[in-house]
């Protein structure tokens, strides 16, 4: 095996391990066991939004104990996160805020919670790079469904798709997949067409 086949492999691993803890997370949104493997797992992908969404659940779901005992962990993937993401956790820590149930901290990776779509100035616009890791990895992740014939998974993962295009103005991220899996035959269906629109009079407006 490669260096790029063993690399790519253990991504693959990261992911699988990243999606069961997050399973164990929505069914124990307290237990910080859980979220701390999760987060774990989220840092050995190389995007930033699987961690940045680890990170929003647990502090939604453990809001008791971060104030006063977050700083290792923060220590450790602090330097993974946006800069003005950073210091919303920051703000957590310090008890200047909480994270609620929709926030601007939240990606489509969260499980507990959802991004918000409410104030322009929090809809977040991510960088072109982790656009295109995203558009990879559902592009990935879709074809592997298909493959599988998992069609509720299909749906799933469209879903958080276009939950994720539409919270952060993603238009790259959502034309690389359409172009990708236009490439495969694949089905779109009337979701697609209204992501497309919804993010094409985001831009007009």
């Amino acid at each position: 095996m490669s260096d790029s086949e063993l690399i790519k492999e253990n991504e693959r691993v990261a992911h699988r391990v990243f999606r069961f803890y997050s399973r164990k997370v929505f069914l124990a949104p307290n237990n910080r066991h859980f979220h701390e493997l999760r987060i774990n797992a989220a840092l050995l992908l190389p995007e930033k939004e699987p961690l940045q969404g680890a990170v929003a659940d647990f502090f939604y779901g453990c809001w008791f104990d971060i104030p006063y005992d977050v700083n290792n962990l923060f220590t450790r993937i602090k330097d993974r996160l946006y800069p003005h993401i950073q210091q919303g956790f920051l703000d957590c820590i310090s008890k200047k805020r909480y994270v609620q149930r929709n926030s601007m901290l939240a990606t489509r990776w969260s499980v507990l919670i959802s991004p918000s779509l409410n104030e322009q100035n929090q809809r977040l616009r991510i960088s072109s790079d982790d656009a295109k890791e995203i558009a990879k990895d559902i592009t990935a992740e879709l074809m592997q469904a298909r493959d599988d014939k998992d069609w509720g998974t299909i749906e799933q993962i469209e879903n958080e798709f276009f939950s994720h295009c539409i919270a952060r103005h993603d238009r790259l991220a959502f034309s690389l997949v359409w172009f990708r899996l236009g490439k495969s035959d694949w089905q779109f269906d009337e979701r697609w067409n209204n992501c497309q629109q919804h993010l094409d009079q985001t831009v007009k407006t």
